[in-house]
């Protein structure tokens, strides 16, 4: 029999988590003209598969889903391209989720991990636009705010999944580094 990486029980966690990234960015609609403010919502779901599967890859597995369905659902800015955004927000709280493994709860850890997913996405989407000809003078005039926006609204994400993980850990929903077997189907 073949063995899979994640379980079937960790896949549907981690699709439903990705699922809520893209609903929270499609119905959760915060009226303040703000860049960044989304990251709030958007690294919460992210960083809470990343504890809960507490395997690598989860949070690019949820960035993936995501970004699927906000390209090809055209909820996005960017059309196909925020794909990439989505994406590349779960790569960068994966990593530096495996390097803080055990220590997800650290509410410090937890501002860290979101701010960097939020300013990661933030850069791919200034990456997007000059590549999709908006003159690059024009996005360096506002990046500043913005990288500061990002990261403020990325690390209360974040600050917010650290305490959601700790209520979750102490009222027994989930167990702190839990180690599932392979499913084998």
């Amino acid at each position: 029999m073949r063995k899979t990486y994640f379980s079937l029980y960790e896949l549907t966690i981690l699709s439903l988590l990705g699922a809520l990234v893209f609903i929270l960015r499609v119905y959760l609609r915060v009226p303040m003209h703000i860049p960044g403010k989304s990251g709030l919502f958007w690294v919460i779901p992210i960083i809470l598969g990343v504890a809960i599967v507490s395997r690598p890859g989860s949070g690019t597995y949820i960035g993936f889903i995501s970004g699927v369905l906000a390209a090809f659902l055209g909820m996005g800015d960017s059309g196909i391209f925020d794909f990439f955004k989505y994406l590349t927000m779960g790569i960068t709280i994966d990593v530096l989720g495996q390097v803080f493994k055990g220590h997800l709860t650290n509410p410090i850890v937890g501002i860290m991990l979101g701010a960097a997913g939020n300013l990661s996405k933030m850069v791919v989407n200034y990456y997007v636009d000059v590549m999709l000809g908006v003159p690059a003078s024009f996005i360096l005039m506002g990046i500043g705010l913005a990288s500061v926006s990002h990261f403020i609204f990325g690390g209360l994400g974040g600050l917010i999944a650290s305490i959601l993980l700790n209520r979750l850990y102490r009222a027994g929903v989930i167990r702190k580094n839990e180690q599932r077997t392979p499913d084998r189907s």
